[in-house]
């Protein structure tokens, strides 16, 4: 019978691949099915999707327009609303005075006080006479005509009160004779007119301004445009003629801070990039909520008619005919809405300027959302595919394994405790630990099954904890390093590059964060500062306090004395009195710092500082030694310690009092800063490195090598000197060498 085939194999061979070709049937008609209906959705869902965008986007971009287009109209009114109060006011001024002038048997004389001779208080009326009428004698002769017409005081008065809202601003009149009658409003915290140079320079002359020459050609009140007054502010005037009985007599006006305009167009911008601004009869931007950019107001504006982009420049020519419009223009390569409107009474035009992405995001991200969605429905079709596809397979492979069962059932009584222990070890050792044996056969097997249990039981509680260890040893090497990374970065690495000085520093810590710490920096355009610390404790508490301190001193340096910080987004300013012996500026820096320190010392640390400023001009070292090691100073070639007062350790108590010295340095001498991490550098044999040792090292180096390089050298003996030994203490170094003027 051998090599024939048994019935019984016969039977479970033809059971097994009817049923296996009845399920493959099945689950390619459910594939193809399925399949095809998931694809018919995802793709209605994308056309669904970019219709929706489309239509939003077209709606988006007609909506946009009519908002921009309203609120440029809106904005257009309101500056011209601010311009024809101006001109309003300026010519009821003059009305004032021509009424004065006109009948000056009305009124009798009245005294104010002379500009620039006596203080005058904001509002205050006063009379003021021009350079050029000073030098020809002429007062007198206008004298009793300028008294006269003061008369127009009380009306200067009451429209600075009118106008005060925070800027300064100017209601005058500018006789053709040579004198000003005027008001000054103030800005907020000056109380007295201020009277500049330029008002007693012989060129100060408003009868000479184009403006007033304008009016007096002209008999009707005009507008400056924005220009720089002799206040220095920015500014826009209106001013109108006014008359005597022989004619033409002067100018009365207002000289008004542009501040006003700028408020009511930089309020309400469209998005975080759009861009309000005023232009111009020649085409040329005056004012503009954008600091920097092409559409920026500049003291040197250009025509934007002619600008190199065609559709700005063509949009800019319909701005100065007065038109109105929304328009979609191309700059810089991207495009943009721009909608304006003109203000009739000066001949300008108001435009708002917002660029085309930020106004069809909305649009952009319903598209995406709606495609989101049709993915996700996707998703769902293809997962109950393969679902339904998984659940057809497992229905037919249990009918197929009962039937191989069945077939098999004699046979499989003997072998099955074999198999399901197999079948078990196999899954544990494929990293399931919490698969159980469940093997019940009463004799060595089912023993076998349970010794398999309890030794993945322990298994599985050995990785546990070893999992929990590495995992919080990881924890703090990661905390560690991410704190050294911090404190790296918190020390200055840049130094500055000055012809004055060298400048070099360097800082190790004994583990992985120190609470040493070196620090420089400007406090004006000569005097830099500079320190050195350290800091009683190791690791991460030293470091933490290390930062307090370093901030705490930089912040007490750059405020102390000025109200204000010395150093503003970059600028420098001075300092409030010059940082000598004879001024306790450093010493009060130091006290306030060990104050603020000891204020919040809850864990009782302290930190040694040494902390100086040299004024780069000069060679003056102003320097504090709070309970530091002395620095090594180079001069004529050799090194010696500084003699310094040791004062204090800060953090220890407060009302403590810390006494500056002074030292005077000549080019080419050379300050050596460090902490004891330096001088107790031990060897093998416990022998420190010590402050003569490092003497002697630091003079034996060439006075023809940089900062750097001694530096390095010193890092290089102490390296020597403790030959593999680790490191006890942070070693931190400061050099700076003086190079004169």
């Amino acid at each position: 019978m051998t090599g024939r085939m048994s019935i019984e194999r016969r039977i479970f061979l033809l059971l097994f691949f009817t049923g296996l070709a009845c399920f493959a049937a099945f689950e390619a008609v459910s594939f193809i099915g399925l399949y095809g209906a998931q694809e018919y959705a995802l793709e209605n869902g994308r056309e669904m999707g970019n219709s929706a965008a489309a239509f939003a986007e077209e709606t988006t971009d007609e909506q946009a327009k009519k908002r921009f287009a309203l609120m440029a109209e809106e904005k257009a009114r309101g500056v011209n609303n601010e311009i024809g109060r101006l001109r309003e006011d300026a010519n009821l001024l003059a009305k004032t005075m021509t009424q004065i002038l006109t009948h000056k048997e009305l009124y009798l004389p009245r005294e104010l006080p002379f500009g620039g001779e006596v203080p005058v208080r904001s509002k205050e009326p006063y009379l003021f006479f021009i350079p050029a009428l000073r030098e020809s004698g002429g007062i007198d002769d206008v004298l009793s005509e300028a008294r006269i017409a003061a008369n127009a005081a009380d009306n200067l008065a009451l429209w600075t009160q009118s106008y005060d809202d925070g800027y300064e601003m100017t209601c005058f009149y500018a006789s053709e004779r040579g004198y000003i009658i005027s008001a000054d409003v103030m800005a907020e915290g000056k109380d007295f007119v201020e009277f500049f140079d330029t008002w007693y320079s012989p060129a100060f002359d408003p009868r000479e301004r184009p403006w007033y020459q304008e009016v007096k050609a002209t008999g009707k009140a005009v507008f400056t445009g924005v220009y720089v007054g002799v206040e220095g502010y920015p500014c826009i005037s209106c001013v109108a003629p006014y008359y005597d009985e022989n004619g033409f007599a002067g100018v009365a006006g207002i000289s008004n801070n542009i501040a006003t305009l700028y408020r009511q167009i930089s309020i309400n911008t469209i998005g975080d990039r759009g861009v309000n601004f005023i232009l111009n009869e020649k085409g040329e931007v005056i004012l503009s909520s954008e600091k920097e950019g092409p559409l920026a107001a500049s003291a040197t504006p250009k025509d934007f008619q002619k600008y190199g982009e065609m559709s700005l420049a063509l949009e800019a020519a319909c701005m100065t005919r007065g038109l109105s419009d929304v328009a979609r223009i191309t700059m810089g390569g991207r495009e943009y809405y721009l909608a304006y409107a003109p203000i009739p009474d000066v001949g300008w035009s108001f435009g708002t300027l917002i660029e085309r992405d930020v106004v069809v995001q909305p649009a952009r991200d319903a598209k995406s959302y709606l495609l989101t969605q049709a993915e996700t429905y996707s998703a769902s079709l293809r997962s109950f595919f393969w679902d339904n596809l998984l659940r057809t397979a497992v229905l037919l492979l249990v009918l197929l394994a009962a039937l191989f069962f069945a077939s098999r059932k004699v046979s499989d009584r003997f072998v099955r405790p074999i198999l399901a222990l197999t079948a078990g070890v196999r899954e544990i050792s494929g990293g399931n630990l919490d698969k159980k044996l469940d093997v019940k056969t009463g004799d060595e097997i089912e023993t076998l099954a349970d010794s398999f249990n309890q030794m993945t039981d322990e298994l599985k509680s050995y990785i546990e904890n070893l999992a929990k260890t590495t995992a919080e040893n990881e924890r703090i090497e990661t905390e560690l390093s991410v704190a050294a990374r911090i404190q790296a970065s918190i020390l200055p690495k840049k130094f500055p590059t000055r012809s004055e000085f060298d400048l070099f520093a360097s800082m190790e810590p004994a583990k992985v964060v120190g609470g040493d710490f070196y620090d420089f920096y400007f406090l004006d355009e000569k005097h830099l500062m500079v320190t050195v610390a350290d800091v009683s404790d190791k690791g991460v508490p030293a470091a933490l306090f290390m930062v307090a301190v370093k901030t705490l001193l930089k912040d007490c340096a750059l405020t102390y004395g000025t109200g204000d910080k010395l150093s503003v987004n970059g600028k420098q300013r001075r300092p409030a009195a010059p940082l000598t012996l004879s001024h306790p500026w450093l010493s009060e820096v130091v006290a306030r710092t060990n104050d603020r320190l000891v204020e919040a010392n809850e864990e009782g640390m302290f930190v040694t500082v040494f902390t100086g400023v040299l004024d780069v001009e000069t060679g003056e070292f102003v320097y504090v030694n709070a309970g530091h090691k002395p620095p090594l100073v180079r001069r004529n070639g050799s090194f010696a310690f500084m003699p310094v007062a040791k004062g204090p350790m800060l953090g220890v108590m407060e009302g403590m009092e810390f006494p500056a010295e002074r030292l005077i340095l000549s080019p080419g001498d050379l300050l050596f800063l460090y902490t004891d991490g330096v001088t107790e550098a031990m060897n093998g044999e416990l022998d420190m490195f010590g402050e003569s040792r490092l003497q002697e090292k630091i003079s034996q180096l060439s006075e023809a090598g940089t900062v750097e390089e001694i530096l390095t050298a010193v890092r290089g003996a102490v390296e020597e000197h403790a030959d593999g030994t680790e490191p006890s203490d942070d070693i931190t170094m400061l050099g700076l060498a003086y190079k004169g003027p």
